[in-house]
């Protein structure tokens, strides 16, 4: 058995990560017969609704995982001193955790291996969806990373053709981790009544939980709803979306969606609910018509695994990523096709089926157990190695 370290900054805008982690190490405590070890290593400011997902194991505070600038200065100045993020390696020798696992990289000379993760290329790309000086500190943090840590983790195959053209050769210490999520509560006795009652929600409805960030591509959706309002429709489909209303990189961007859904007739038919309790999740996962994801961009989608382990049907964007995550019940349209779109809710709504819907979810719901083992194993297996090659090379 191995203590494997994973740090948790104070940070409101991380709830994607947040959710992977948390995934992660559910499934890992999940396996009677792991290895692994996880702690959470988090920042004494953080919020104790961040760490509610992580029951069982074991959690240590400390600031030197906090993205302050006094914490920030030490490391920096400890790494180029002694080649180490030595305060925070004391820590973590001092709580004997043998690997830190997707949260950065101690420095060249470490002594405690670092697993850093590198969830995707968006900035490389699609530059166009960020700041000049975003990219920029992005491609300093991802080279020193690339070209320094002993072994990386990549969430895609993806993003590993992207990582060989980013920086050549870092591809051989990378390895591939395909996460899974799956948030079905097979004992949830909550359905359409509660939507109606909670959300105003009635009738047949798609679900699209991304977050609103440009790269998004929510314009698609609301495209597609104008398409149909214009022709006259008879049943324009509902489609009902979470998710917090912001792009921090573009802060005019959800105004100026919902001004084009006003302009091409789509308000009535795109609800935004904003951000609801993680739990109400799951109820809209369940009773949705079908989920989509019409991203212009991944790096391996929480909505497009969650729909495997709900066994939904799910409209998804013909991009790289999604073909690898490969949803058994997936309608790919181009990401720039407003008829596709439109077309793929009409035939789909057309077609629905309650007692198909019903048989595969309780298909897709039994396998997620064994799934959720195979997804921790596959991370052991890294973490291992990731800690036996290191000491090879000390």
């Amino acid at each position: 058995m191995i203590r494997v370290g994973f740090a948790i900054a104070n940070s409101a805008s991380w709830t994607g990560g947040l959710i992977y982690l948390q995934n992660l190490v559910q499934a890992i405590m999940a396996d009677p017969d792991r290895m692994v070890e996880p702690v959470l290593i988090a920042d004494p400011a953080t919020p104790p609704d961040h760490l509610t997902g992580f029951a069982g194991a074991e959690i240590i505070r400390t600031r030197l995982v906090s993205q302050s600038l006094p914490v920030r200065v030490l490391a920096k100045g400890s790494l180029a001193l002694l080649g180490r993020n030595w305060p925070l390696e004391r820590f973590l020798r001092a709580h004997d955790i043998a690997l830190l696992s997707h949260s950065g990289f101690l420095g060249p000379r470490a002594r405690i291996p670092a697993l850093p993760w590198l969830p995707d290329f968006q900035h490389v790309r699609m530059p166009e969806f960020f700041a000049a000086e975003e990219v920029a500190a992005r491609d300093r943090g991802y080279l020193r990373t690339a070209r320094s840590a002993p072994a990386l983790l990549l969430s895609s195959n993806d993003a590993r053709g992207d990582l060989a053209a980013f920086a050549p050769g870092a591809e051989t210490r990378s390895h591939v981790l395909h996460f899974m999520a799956g948030m079905v509560r097979g004992d949830d006795p909550r359905g359409p009544d509660y939507l109606t009652q909670q959300y105003g929600i009635s009738g047949p409805f798609f679900y699209l939980p991304n977050q609103f960030w440009k790269h998004k591509n929510h314009r698609l959706v609301i495209d597609a709803l104008g398409l149909l309002a214009a022709e006259g429709h008879g049943q324009v489909p509902l489609v009902v979306c979470t998710g917090k209303p912001e792009d921090r990189r573009n802060p005019d961007h959800f105004a100026q969606l919902m001004d084009h859904a006003r302009a091409v007739g789509a308000e009535p038919y795109f609800r935004v609910l904003g951000l609801i309790p993680y739990a109400d999740l799951s109820v809209l996962f369940r009773h949705a018509t079908a989920l989509i994801n019409p991203s212009h961009f991944e790096g391996w989608s929480t909505t497009v695994e969650e729909a495997k382990s709900m066994g939904k049907t799910i409209i998804l964007s013909d991009i790289p990523v999604h073909r690898e995550q490969a949803p058994a019940r997936g309608l790919y349209v181009p990401p720039g096709d407003a008829v596709a779109m439109a077309q793929a809710m009409v035939d789909i709504q057309a077609r629905w089926s309650s007692e198909e819907d019903t048989a595969a979810m309780a298909l897709a719901t039994a396998a997620v157990p064994a799934r959720r083992i195979a997804f921790a194993r596959d991370y052991q297996r890294i973490a291992l190695a990731a800690v036996q090659e290191a000491g090879h090379a000390q």
